[in-house]
C-alpha cells in the first residue's frame, strides 16, 4: 500500500488526516457511488485493519505522554496565553498536565482492549463466505 500522505506533518497534523480517512472510509458504505461493503470478506478484512490501527494506538498515546512529561521536567509547561501567570496557573498547569498523563495511559489500556476485541471480531469473521451464486455479482450495502 503507498503512503498517501504527504511527507513533513506533524504528529497533530498526521493524526488528523488518520481521523478523516476513519470518517471517509465510514461515509463509503452510504454513497452509492463507492463500493462499500460488498462481501462477508469485508467485514473481516475492515475488522482486521481497525484492529491494526488500534493495537497502534498505545504507543503513540505513550510518546505523547512521554512528551509532555519531559516538557514539565524540563520546566516548559505553564499557564496557557492570555492567562494570568500569577494566582496558581502554574500549578494548575501541572496538574493539567498530570491529568492528561493519566487519562492518556487510561485511553492506551482502552485501545488495547478495543483491539484485542477487533482482531476477536476479524478472526470470527475470516470464515464466513457469500450468499451470492458464483458468478452473479453482489450489491454493495448501502
Amino acid at each position: 500500500m503507498s503512503n498517501p500522505v504527504p511527507p513533513g506533518l506533524s504528529i497533530a497534523e498526521l493524526t488528523a488526516e488518520a481521523a478523516e480517512l476513519m470518517r471517509s472510509a465510514a461515509l463509503t458504505t452510504s454513497r452509492s457511488s463507492h463500493p462499500g461493503l460488498v462481501h462477508p470478506s469485508d467485514a473481516a478484512e475492515t475488522a482486521a485493519a481497525l484492529a491494526g490501527l488500534t493495537a497502534r494506538l498505545p504507543e503513540l498515546l505513550d510518546v505523547l505522554a512521554g512528551f509532555l512529561s519531559s516538557e514539565q521536567a524540563a520546566g516548559r509547561i505553564g499557564p496557557g496565553p492570555g492567562e494570568d501567570p500569577g494566582a496558581g496557573a502554574g500549578y494548575d498547569a501541572l496538574r493539567a498536565a498530570r491529568d492528561a498523563r493519566e487519562q492518556l495511559y487510561e485511553a492506551g489500556r482502552t485501545a488495547a482492549l478495543l483491539a484485542e476485541s477487533l482482531a476477536s471480531a476479524a478472526v470470527v469473521l475470516a470464515p464466513l463466505g457469500s450468499a451470492v451464486p458464483v458468478g452473479r455479482p453482489a450489491e454493495p450495502h448501502v
